[in-house]
Formats: structure tokens, sequence, C-alpha cells
């Protein structure tokens, strides 16, 4: 519980820099009607655009006029992970998931954070990753059509060989239709490794 508090403390000290530093710089004022949801449809319209840091300072804008608001901090988890401020990221998925979300979305977005936090959470990853396909097997990330299933069976993957479960990565290659790969081969290990960087190099929105 402690652990949660700092790190919203974190989170929320980090936010009002940026709203404080794109407020100095012209970032543009809030509108009178201004709303949480407006807010954070202006938020994704940047993301969609790729202005992550823009996308940031809409998203918690959002946050400001409603704290609850769960999609807000679901955008600021999206943007922070383009922007590799993992634990930010990290930090808005699990507030995300506290303000109520129930989609796929915030479980899709943590999933590769988790994978390339320093040090990484294979394990967490993994779990992330699995219950967002729970959720939604056919999953596509809607504000990124290019961000589906297929990344997040891949991440489950590369976790798997990370942990040295190669059955389990194996088992994850042959259902994105990757090349057969022998198990009793004596290159059973590089033969997977290499398969799964292939891989890498169609999946990974």
């Amino acid at each position: 519980m402690r652990t949660n508090t700092m790190r919203t403390s974190i989170l929320v000290c980090w936010l009002c820099c940026v709203s404080v530093i794109v407020g100095c710089g012209g970032g543009g004022g809030g509108g009178p009607t201004d709303t949480a949801a407006s807010l954070t449809e202006d938020g994704w319209d940047l993301y969609e655009a790729g202005n992550y840091e823009g996308a940031v300072v809409k998203f918690f804008r959002a946050t400001q006029l409603d704290a609850n608001y769960a999609d807000a901090y679901n955008g600021l988890g999206w943007s922070y992970g383009k922007m590799d401020s993992l634990q930010q990221a990290a930090d808005g998925f699990v507030l995300c998931i506290g303000k109520g979300m129930t989609t796929a979305d915030p479980y899709a977005g943590r999933a590769p954070v988790y994978r390339d936090l320093d040090p990484p959470q294979f394990s967490n990853a993994i779990n992330s990753a699995t219950t967002a396909l729970t959720k939604d097997s056919d999953y596509e990330f809607e504000h990124n059509e290019d961000f589906d299933w297929r990344d997040l069976c891949l991440i489950k993957a590369q976790c798997h060989f990370a942990l040295k479960e190669y059955s389990q990565a194996k088992g994850l290659v042959d259902a994105l239709g990757g090349h057969y790969i022998d198990p009793g081969s004596p290159t059973f290990i590089k033969d997977l490794a290499d398969e799964i960087e292939r891989l890498g190099d169609l999946y990974g929105g």
C-alpha cells in the first residue's frame, strides 16, 4: 500500500512539472468548456499524431478535472511508454486499473513496459499480456492498429525465453505461425531465439 502511494505521488509530481513547463511555454490553455472526456479525446488525437508530450499534458489536465477518469490514466500509460518513461508508464496503468477500467487496454499497454523496465519484470509482463488476451483474444489497440494480439503473444514468447521457459516460448512461436523448430535439435535454443527475433521484425507496433 505504501509503495503504491509513493508511486502515485511520484507520478503526480512528475505530471505537475510537465504541466507547469508546458503552461509556461505556450502550450495553450484549456477552454472553459473542457471536460475530462474532451481533454482525453484531445490527448488521444495527439497520441495518434505522434505528439506524446502534448498528449501527456492533455491527459494530465483531464485527471485534474476528474481524478477518477480512468481512460486519462490509460492515455498517460501509453504516452509515457512511447516516451520510454517506463516507470511513469507503469504507474499510469496501475492508476488506470485502480480507477476501474476493465478493458484489455491497460493490461496490453503495461506488458511491454514491464518487459522493458530496468530490471525487467518478465513474469509481470507475461501476466499482463495474458490478462489482456483473456479479456480480448483478438485484441487490437484502438489508437494504434499496428499493436494487437500478435504483439502480446510475441511479448510473452520473449519473456518466457528470457526466463528459460523454452517450451512455452515455442508454443507461442507456433501460435504466431513461426517457422518449425525441432525441440530435439542441439541448436534448439539458438533456433528459437533466432525465430523470436525474426517475428520481432514483423510485429512490435
